[in-house]
């Protein structure tokens, strides 16, 4: 079967990947394979199912983890549309993709910004979506031209930021008619996004070619997504909530709760984090379990009107009851399931005040997982790092799979590895004068890398290990670090401004393994010669990780 490879050559084994894809793409099979960093794989992918999705009438969903891996989607698409015509765009979060300044300010994550959307058309306080409706006309032309072609994301959102219209009402209109959809696995994996998110593409997940950029990801990110947690911060001010709406009855049972946590707290003596059976809450609370549910299910009523009501006087529409409420109806729903477990944490809060959580762990990546994997027409998970293949396949249940693993197409001399001795990150060792000595070993690499180091530790523990023992001082060239609290944008021109010190005397870029910029970024040339792994980033031997094994 043709395929539609853009470049005049391709490298060693690109050929095979491809022929993979068509093979198992073309029955509706999954695909798994493993290959090198460097080895194109997003050219492979992209080139084997786009004829393949025209064929069937299918749409390619091309999962990522970053902007920048959707933005290099659209790269190849551009490459691949000056020898045949095909059309993408990239998407990013809800939050990121909406100009209301109520969803910009107060939405902490793309679940959250599509609740607050909904609620503000809900109440007709979208001045973005009510313009969008009246321009019609102009719109339609957009819609048109864009849909025909590869486009990023930002291109959306500049057309509608100077016509201060809804880009996400615009993306809509545009997305269904596009070949391929590159965006964050949220949008396919998150269950409430998810079913907005299929409504706006207009297909079925049996119409779907979906593919899983650095699949190692999709485990963790499952486990995430079917876990949820309840501190005693939200309760407190859950609490103040329920007394300013004049809820006696919700007041009474957020105190419960909370008194719970504590007795259950000083029963334990917990120090981090300590597992707990079902009935050790429920069972503290009076009343039958049927009763307890009621009440719940009034009371996340409560918290939806109180979200209302906070919208209409312009407040944050934020509501602390509807968070708890959420938290204990999912307490009961998974009860008695092997695959959950329950548990009790002590935190400190960024003020360093002493707090406790609950937490429902899903200890099963396949609960979340395969409500798209099992249902999609054929999937394709890549990545550098998935051995052993059918252990990843088991994992996040993916079945009737093709599978292969391709050796790295770069030469071993090209690659040098070196292990110092004498320094480690293990806890009991973490003291000022190992960081002290890691600081040292560390510096001694950039100093003898032309060009620019990247240096990412095991976690920011460690990272602030380094920077505690000086290591902006004594490190000779400009530092870059990565900041959780960085906007994609910010920690765009951080990066962008890292490479371009390559021009120069060079420069550090300092991150956290698992953090944004330790994958899914090209650093060519002079942009990162050396690589400093400061740690391994083994999951600690917590009550949850046990449970989990």
């Amino acid at each position: 079967m043709e395929h539609y490879f853009p470049y005049p050559e391709m490298r060693i084994f690109q050929n095979e990947s491809i022929d993979l894809i068509l093979k198992g793409g073309s029955v509706g099979k999954n695909v798994v394979f493993e290959a090198a960093t460097g080895f194109g794989k997003t050219t492979c992918v992209l080139s084997a199912l786009l004829p393949l999705a025209d064929i069937k009438g299918k749409k390619i969903v091309y999962c990522c983890r970053t902007h920048k891996q959707m933005d290099r989607v659209i790269d190849e698409l551009k490459t691949i549309s000056q020898t045949h015509p095909v059309s993408g765009i990239s998407l990013r979060g809800r939050r990121e993709m909406c100009l209301h300044p109520t969803v910009k300010n107060h939405a902490m994550d793309t679940a959250s910004a599509l609740y607050l959307c909904r609620l503000l058309k809900s109440v007709n306080r979208c001045t973005y979506h009510a313009r969008f409706k009246e321009n019609q006309e102009e719109i339609y032309e957009l819609e048109r031209a864009l849909s025909s072609r590869p486009s990023y994301s930002t291109e959306m959102l500049e057309l509608c930021t100077e016509r201060e219209i809804c880009p996400y009402d615009f993306v809509k209109e545009v997305v269904k008619d596009v070949d391929v959809v590159a965006c964050s696995y949220m949008y396919m994996f998150h269950p409430a996004i998810r079913e907005t998110f299929m409504e706006m593409i207009g297909c079925y997940m049996e119409d779907m070619y979906v593919v899983l950029d650095e699949a190692h990801n999709l485990p963790d990110l499952a486990i995430r997504l079917g876990s949820a947690t309840l501190s005693t911060i939200s309760l407190r001010a859950a609490q103040k909530e329920a007394s300013e709406y004049d809820e006696p009855d919700i007041l009474l049972l957020l105190q419960l709760v909370e008194q719970v946590m504590d007795e259950l707290a000083q029963k334990y003596e917990v120090e981090d984090e300590v597992l707990l059976s079902y009935i050790e809450l429920i069972g503290r609370l009076p009343g039958t379990e049927q009763r307890l549910l009621e009440l719940l299910e009034y009371t996340r009523k409560v918290g939806e009107e109180i979200q209302k009501d906070r919208l209409r006087k312009g407040s944050p529409p934020r509501s602390f009851i509807h968070g708890c409420a959420c938290f204990l109806i999912s307490w009961l729903e998974v009860k008695e399931r092997e695959d959950y477990c329950y548990l009790i944490k002590r935190f400190f809060t960024r003020q360093g005040h002493p707090a406790l959580r609950l937490e429902i762990v899903d200890l099963d990546p396949r609960n979340i997982s395969t409500q798209v994997l099992a249902h999609a027409y054929s999937s394709v998970s890549m990545s550098g790092t998935l051995s052993p293949l059918p252990a990843y396949a088991e994992v996040v249940g993916l079945q009737n799979c093709e599978m292969k693993s391709f050796p790295t197409p770069f030469q071993k001399s090209n690659i040098f590895v070196a292990a110092v001795k004498g320094v480690t990150t293990k806890g009991a060792f973490r003291s000022q004068d190992m960081y002290r000595k890691l600081v040292s070993r560390v510096c001694e690499v950039i100093e003898n890398t032309p060009g620019n180091t990247g240096v990412f530790t095991a976690s920011y523990e460690v990272l602030n290990g380094l920077l505690s023992a000086g290591f902006k001082m004594v490190c000779s060239k400009d530092l870059f670090m990565e900041k959780k609290e960085y906007s994609s944008r910010q920690n765009d021109q951080l990066v962008s401004a890292f490479k371009t010190s390559a021009r120069g005397d060079g420069a550090v870029l300092l991150g956290v393994m698992g953090g944004r910029n330790a994958e899914g970024e090209d650093f060519p040339g002079n942009e990162m010669n050396a690589v400093v792994l400061v740690g391994i980033p083994y999951a600690q031997p917590t009550a949850s990780i046990e449970a989990q094994v």
